[in-house]
């Protein structure tokens, strides 16, 4: 019985290794993989109300991003609000990415996580201090298909972001 759990372990940890490396993207010949220009083509509202610094509720807004652009692994898009939110891609197409106000101001702290399917979607959730939206862009010249690539779960939030 022993010995039939130690082949299950050795072959669930390889197994788990060969799922990971069939979602790599191929190697790109000069530039970053995911480098190029994605326009929005959903956002929604995570949180229909926030609660303001004195306690009273008020209605979170309907908002729509800008473009977002990858360039050698940097990330950016600019707010409704027109905040400039700036951030990295990792080589499986992982995002980490954050804005606060000008000045280094903690009043207003965004923190964006998500990722990059094979297809050329890039799916994130904004969080900020009141509001939060999740984004879905696609990649110029590419077709959206939802079975297609894969995603990140969003994980982090500011509040926990912070305290780590």
């Amino acid at each position: 019985m022993r010995k039939d759990i130690g082949c299950l372990w050795v072959v669930g940890f390889f197994g788990f290794f060969a799922v990971g490396n069939a979602q790599t993207p191929p190697p790109s010949a000069g530039g970053s993989y995911y480098d190029g220009t994605y326009r929005l083509v959903s956002s929604a509202l995570v949180n229909a109300t926030y609660t303001t610094r004195k306690g009273q509720t008020g209605p979170c807004p309907n908002r729509r991003a800008g473009p977002f652009h990858i360039e050698n692994g940097k990330a950016r898009y600019t707010t409704a609000s027109g905040f400039r939110v700036r951030g990295t891609v990792g080589p499986q197409g992982e995002l980490a990415m954050g804005a606060e106000e000008p000045g280094g101001s903690r009043a207003m702290d965004l923190a964006v996580r998500g990722g990059i399917a094979a297809n050329g979607t890039v799916r994130a959730r904004q969080e900020g201090n009141s509001c939060s939206y999740d984004f879905v862009w696609q990649k110029d010249g590419q077709q959206t298909s939802s079975a297609a690539g894969r995603s990140l779960s969003i994980v982090s939030s500011p509040a926990s972001r912070r305290a780590g």
